[in-house]
Order: structure tokens, then C-alpha cells, then sequence
């Protein structure tokens, strides 16, 4: 059994399932924002802000430890946070909580958990992992960065265990609610699931941002992509990069400026595949401070970046459209990235270039004032402002309508669920019967022991397949009694949890041959299953 065979549809369908048919007590709605870094947060913090506002809900925030995708690579431990972001948070927040002071989200009681990221390898501490999550409350979770190209799109709606769990997925658009919708059959035309094209509320932000007085400088800001890997958007760093320098050095003056904000992994990515050398990084940096171009490596967050910039020159990245939505002229540099629907009309509204002669006459055309897309942009981006502005606000009431429902609500019980964990728990029992003599010492190192845990607590409904389930629990025991095989009657009790709590089982003269391990893990399983259900 391969390690990850149970992250699939079903089984986050089952969680989702049990959330919806807990009837919830007469409290007041918790809802907790799990955090990982401050970069991400302003696509969060309106829901947050809103629920706040509202009060008439309690809301915390819970901080996991730093962790990169360069952390997880170089298979770095977890735990640690970095400074910055620490205090970004405790200082200006309350209810703020370090994931590894409580460790348990339980503890905090959620009705509702909201995500900050969809990638699994970020959040390696055990009880920060999804599936661990989805069983302590209603998981929901807004897109850091919009999908953008058709390659995203699909990769999250058909390839990310990740999005199964979510109870509700607040999608950026209609175009990606429907691929979503698509992807998650079982659950959301059983009523568990709901993606929702509610409006992206950090677009709100930009769409409504007067501005100041007018500027006395023009400012040009370049926002190079961390890979070249066309697939996934690539990059002209390296195409543009001494040509951005010597145009910045020929036309820069006191009221014209320049600036480059790279991702903030690209430096760092490019070393790392051997494409740049520190040294090289470190010659570049001098070079445009030579020439008097700001780099930008988050000294200033990004909507301080974008608000004060005029013109942008960039790659595909999700942060184009905050700054198209300021009704500012941008120069797109392609690759062959098939776009999204919404990202197609901003990309239509804008100066695409497929050459660095090409970039070098849009911006003399612009920064002489000579913009002629303007009024097709800013009809393009009046469209995006209904579809956005008061977007948080409809989220919050989306989830208090569904907090206030859950007291009253019919239970839902999918017979495609059922069949999926009779079938699970059916599999493994040959499975653990089969087990080479002299292993069970070592059974908390296989591979598949993840996978046992999680199905021993998953109860099924239909009366038909439970009888089924009690059939194979009275054949187990006939084995158990009639196995003079000690290490063989320890598997033989393995697989009876699978169809009973130990409670109704005879005390196993073989418990003493469970390593430590095993029986603080039964012993965990079994307790959170008594809590669900109000139990101890």
C-alpha cells in the first residue's frame, strides 16, 4: 500500500461529512486563521478585518514556524520562526497563538479553519498537516495567487489532494468555481463541498485606492519571475537584465525613476539550479545600485510597491492584477502560458511585448505620456470592480449563514463513501494478516501505518455494508481465538479495531508485544473519536 493512497476524495469527503452532520451547540462562531508567513496575509486579513468588525464572532490567529520551499527540498527541521514575521503578527494583533505552544487546533474549538497555503511540504509539523486539520473543523481557504493560466488552474482543481479538504473554497473567479466544482464531484453535488465566486477581497484594496497628490517622479518597477520554466510562466530575467540596467542608466533623472522587485525566491531558486552564482547575484545588486535602480527584496510591502510605481514592466505573476487594477499602464512579457479567462482581459488591456525592443518602445511611448489603451483598461477594470469590491463582507456572511443552518440542517449520509471505507477496511485485513513474521516490532516505521490510523476511527451508515463490516469482525475473532501464533493474534487484533472499539473487545493477552508507540497512537485515536462525539 503506497504511503499516500488514502489523500483522496472520499476520505475528505468524509470528514466534511461528519462536520455537516454535528449539530452545533448554541456558541458563539470561532473561526482561526493558521498563518505561515506575512507576505500572504494581505490576501487573508479583509475576512479577517471583517470578522473582527462583526463581532458577534471570536476569531485567533495561529502561527506556524517559518518554512520554505528551499527549507523543504534541503529536508530542513521545523519549528522555527523567523523574526520578522513574529513580530508582525504579535505586535499587531490579538489573540495570536504559536502552533507549537498549543499543537492541537482542538484546543481552540474552530468551527471554521482557514488556510494560508495549499502546499502540504510548508506545513511538515504533525497537526498542521491537511488531513489533520479537516478533522478538527470546517477547513476553508481564499487563493494566495489567483491561478492565472489554464496549467494552474487544472493542477489545483484535478492534482492537489489539498483542495478536497476544503469545505469552502472562496475562488477568485466563476471560471475557476466551475473547474473547481468539476473536480470535486462527490462532495459538492453532495451537498458538502461549496467553492464560491464571492470576488477576491484584496482586490478591493487597489480598486478603491484614491491615491495622493500627483507624483513629481515617474517610476518604472520590474518584477522578474523566479523560473524559467515556461510551463509555469517563466521568466526574462536573464533575456533582460543588463538591458533594464543600461536603459535605467540612459534615460534615469531625477524625475524619472527605476526599480526592480524580484520574486522573492528568485535569487536564491537561481543559485540553487546553478544558473547564478552568489557572486554573480552580489555583481548584479552593485551593478544596479550603480546605476541608481532600487532593488526591492520585500523592503517595502506590495502594495506600497505597486501604489508607488507608474508604469510596470513583468512576467506572469498572480501581482500583475493588483497593479492592473489600479488603471495604470503595464508591459507584459509572455511566454507560453495559456491564461485564465479574467487574466486574458487584463493581459488584453495591457502592452504585451515579446522583445526587448518591443519593451524599450512601449515604455519611451509611455513615459512620454502616450498611453492608448487607457480607456480600454479602465472600461476592463470597472467590470472587475462589481465583481470584487465588498467581497469579504459576502464571505463572512456566506459563513455565518452556515454556522447559523448547522443547528437545524439534515444529516447527509453519501453512499459512495460508505462503499469507499468498507472497501479500505475490507483491504487491510489480509494486509495486516499477511505481515512477514518478526515485524511487528517495527510496525509504527511502515510505510502504510499513517494509513491505518486514519481508517480506524471511519464509521459507516448504511445498514447493509455494516453488517458486512460485523461479519468480518466475528471472523477475526474466530481467528484470534483459534491462533496459538502470538505475534500473528497481534495482527489478528489490529485488524478487529478496524471494525470495533476496544472497549468491546476481549484484553489481548499480546498488548505487551505493541511497541510504545502503537498503543499511545490507538490510544490518541480513540480519544479524539470521544470528543467528536462528546464522549470523556
Amino acid at each position: 500500500m503506497q504511503e499516500n493512497s488514502l489523500s483522496n476524495l472520499q476520505l475528505a469527503a468524509y470528514y466534511m461529512q461528519e462536520h455537516h452532520n454535528r449539530r452545533s451547540a448554541n456558541h458563539r462562531m470561532r473561526v482561526v486563521f493558521v498563518v505561515q508567513n506575512e507576505v500572504v496575509w494581505d490576501k487573508q486579513a479583509p475576512i479577517y478585518d471583517a470578522f473582527v468588525k462583526d463581532g458577534d464572532v471570536d476569531v485567533f490567529l495561529v502561527l506556524l514556524p517559518s518554512y520554505t520551499g528551499l527549507d523543504a527540498q534541503e529536508k530542513h527541521p521545523a519549528g522555527r520562526y523567523e523574526e520578522k514575521y513574529w513580530k508582525y503578527f504579535h505586535d499587531r494583533y490579538a489573540d495570536v497563538y504559536d502552533f507549537t505552544n498549543i499543537m492541537d487546533l482542538c484546543s481552540l474549538a474552530p468551527d471554521y479553519i482557514f488556510l494560508a497555503l495549499p502546499y502540504e511540504e510548508l506545513r511538515p509539523l504533525r497537526g498542521s498537516r491537511t488531513r489533520e486539520l479537516a478533522q478538527a473543523a470546517k477547513l476553508c481557504y481564499l487563493d494566495y495567487g489567483v491561478p492565472c493560466s489554464q496549467f494552474f488552474l487544472h493542477a489545483w482543481s484535478k492534482e492537489f489532494p489539498f483542495f478536497s479538504y476544503l469545505s469552502f473554497g472562496f475562488c477568485d473567479s466563476a471560471e475557476e468555481k466551475n473547474a473547481m466544482d468539476v473536480g470535486h464531484p462527490c462532495a459538492v453535488h453532495g451537498g458538502l463541498q461549496h467553492f464560491e465566486a464571492l470576488g477576491y477581497p484584496a482586490y478591493e484594496r487597489y480598486l478603491t485606492y484614491a491615491g495622493g497628490a500627483p507624483p513629481e517622479q515617474c517610476r518604472i518597477l520590474w518584477t522578474p519571475r523566479w523560473t524559467t520554466d515556461a510551463l509555469i510562466g517563466g521568466s526574462h530575467f536573464f533575456a533582460y537584465k543588463d538591458h533594464f540596467v543600461e536603459f535605467a542608466a540612459r534615460y534615469g533623472s531625477d524625475t524619472l525613476r527605476f526599480g526592480i522587485r524580484p520574486h522573492p525566491l528568485m535569487f536564491s531558486h537561481f543559485i540553487q539550479q546553478g544558473m547564478m552564482t552568489e557572486e554573480e547575484v552580489l555583481r548584479y545588486k552593485r551593478s544596479l545600485a550603480k546605476h541608481d535602480i532600487e532593488l526591492d527584496e520585500e523592503k517595502y510591502t506590495l502594495f506600497e510597491a505597486l501604489t508607488s510605481t507608474d508604469i510596470l514592466l513583468t512576467d506572469f505573476s498572480s501581482i500583475n492584477m493588483f497593479f492592473f487594477l489600479l488603471d495604470r499602464p503595464m508591459i507584459y512579457c509572455p511566454q507560453d502560458a495559456a491564461l485564465t479567462d479574467d487574466y486574458t482581459r487584463m493581459v488584453e488591456s495591457s502592452y504585451i511585448a515579446d522583445t526587448w525592443e518591443q519593451v524599450e518602445t512601449y515604455l519611451l511611448h509611455l513615459i512620454r505620456g502616450e498611453d492608448p489603451l487607457a480607456e480600454q483598461r479602465r472600461h476592463t477594470v470597472a467590470k472587475f470592480h462589481s465583481l470584487h469590491v465588498g467581497a469579504a463582507a459576502r464571505i463572512v456572511h456566506r459563513l455565518k449563514t452556515d454556522h447559523a443552518e448547522s443547528t437545524h440542517r439534515e444529516p447527509i449520509h453519501l453512499l459512495e463513501v460508505d462503499r469507499w471505507i468498507f472497501e479500505q477496511k475490507k483491504f487491510f485485513v489480509p494486509y495486516l494478516l499477511n505481515q512477514p513474521a518478526g515485524t511487528f516490532a517495527y510496525i509504527c516505521e511502515q510505510s502504510w501505518y499513517d494509513n491505518y490510523l486514519t481508517l480506524i476511527p471511519l464509521q459507516i451508515h448504511d445498514k447493509n455494508l455494516q453488517w458486512g463490516l460485523d461479519e468480518i469482525l466475528s471472523i477475526l475473532q474466530a481467528q484470534y481465538h483459534d491462533s496459538a501464533d502470538r505475534e500473528k493474534r497481534a495482527y489478528i487484533l489490529l485488524a478487529m479495531l478496524l471494525f470495533a472499539d476496544p472497549l468491546t473487545l476481549p484484553m489481548p493477552l499480546e498488548i505487551d508485544l505493541w511497541p510504545k508507540e502503537l498503543y499511545w497512537d490507538i490510544q490518541e485515536v480513540f480519544e479524539k473519536k470521544r470528543r467528536a462525539y462528546g464522549i470523556g
